[in-house]
């Protein structure tokens, strides 16, 4: 993947080579907090930072190859993460969002919050906690962090909203450096739905697809849209840019009747897309999943009908492929997934619970597929 630092004419020139590139600061108010446009750090969790707007998914070539309903989802953040290192204790974050900050069944703090972590020495990663305000303008202060030397911190970016701006304020007598070294491993890259992107997570950093980054220590880009994720043949082309360590595949819950769409589609879809990444990159794994299911199946039979319909389709298709020599094929069940009744916030989307089961079984299934 590739990262580069967004600037300004008047700001030096930095050795990517060197790996920390120091941010200019913006500004500094009257008790003396320097402010630093976070724009002009490196962006992760995307495919391409050249042509796409420093808080979005998609680059500006695929707004006229997209659905309308993808695009404007490809604008939020999801994903989407800085990388920095400071020695400050205490650290602001203010940004302007685009849309509502929540949702009926889902905060705030996810739908248009940030998610700061803080790595260790044995490159263990900690939560910081932050008192926030939503407004707006939207406000976090994380305060008291206790560092002695320049500590590298990450944070996550809203998961269902548009970043306009960002901006993060630290003391004076303090420094932040703008971690822009290239990935070492290639990123584990994800096309799915609603639960991709992060519904119903009540932090960034609860989505399994950050839960599982921080995991596997590497980039894993969120391509989630919600109600959206239905294996079309331009974001496939569109993830085939990059070579990945893994294709992910977890598109079969907006294959239902509510949809639009039904079973004998979603089987059309999935082998055409295999077959797409398949053409570009003949050997990278691909990893199918089959939909987690619903917590109220049991007592509701036609909603159990629905996703186990799905399932059986996305079996076939994995057999089929396989029987065509497919190589480096795989499937993750909904067995290994593993959600049960308190898994699930409104019976279809994970809670932070939920995720968790999500990310340990793609942990598991990816450390396999690798180790082989």
């Amino acid at each position: 993947m590739r990262h580069i630092l967004k600037k300004k004419v008047s700001l030096p020139i930095f050795t990517v080579l060197l790996g920390l590139l120091s941010l200019v600061a913006t500004g500094q108010d009257n008790e003396g907090t320097i402010w630093h446009d976070a724009s002009l750090l490196t962006v992760h969790g995307k495919l391409d930072t050249v042509y796409t707007a420093p808080f979005q998914r998609f680059p500006m070539d695929m707004k006229d190859k997209v659905r309308e309903r993808v695009w404007q989802l490809s604008k939020n953040a999801a994903g989407l993460y800085l990388d920095f290192k400071t020695d400050a204790t205490d650290i602001i974050i203010q940004y302007e969002v685009e849309d509502k900050l929540a949702f009926p069944h889902m905060p705030a703090t996810g739908v248009s919050g940030v998610d700061l972590y803080m790595s260790t020495p044995e490159q263990e990663w900690r939560w910081v906690r932050g008192n926030y305000n939503f407004g707006d303008t939207i406000s976090y202060q994380f305060s008291g962090i206790d560092v002695d030397t320049i500590q590298s911190f990450r944070l996550y970016l809203p998961l269902y909203n548009t970043v306009k701006w960002m901006k993060i304020g630290i003391s004076r007598y303090t420094e932040l450096k703008a971690v822009a070294l290239p990935e070492v491993k290639k990123p584990v890259i994800v096309y799915g739905t609603s639960i991709v992107q992060g519904a119903c997570a009540t932090r960034p950093g609860m989505a399994w697809p950050s839960i599982l980054g921080r995991s596997l220590q590497r980039c894993v880009v969120n391509l989630g849209f919600s109600g959206n994720g239905r294996l079309e043949p331009e974001i496939i082309e569109f993830m085939t840019r990059t070579e990945a360590s893994v294709y992910v595949l977890d598109c079969m819950a907006n294959f239902t009747p509510g949809q639009g769409l039904n079973v004998e589609e979603a089987k059309k879809r999935l082998k055409s897309s295999v077959s797409n990444i398949r053409k570009k990159h003949p050997q990278t794994p691909i990893l199918i999943a089959e939909h987690a299911g619903y917590s109220d199946g049991d007592i509701q039979p036609h909603r159990m009908q629905s996703y186990r319909e799905l399932n059986v389709a996305t079996q076939q298709v994995y057999n089929e492929l396989l029987q065509e020599k497919t190589p480096n094929l795989y499937l993750l069940r909904h067995e290994n997934l593993g959600l049960g009744i308190d898994g699930f916030v409104d019976g279809t989307h994970p809670n932070d619970h939920g995720m968790i089961l999500y990310a340990d079984a793609y942990l598991k299934k990816i450390d396999t597929i690798e180790k082989e």
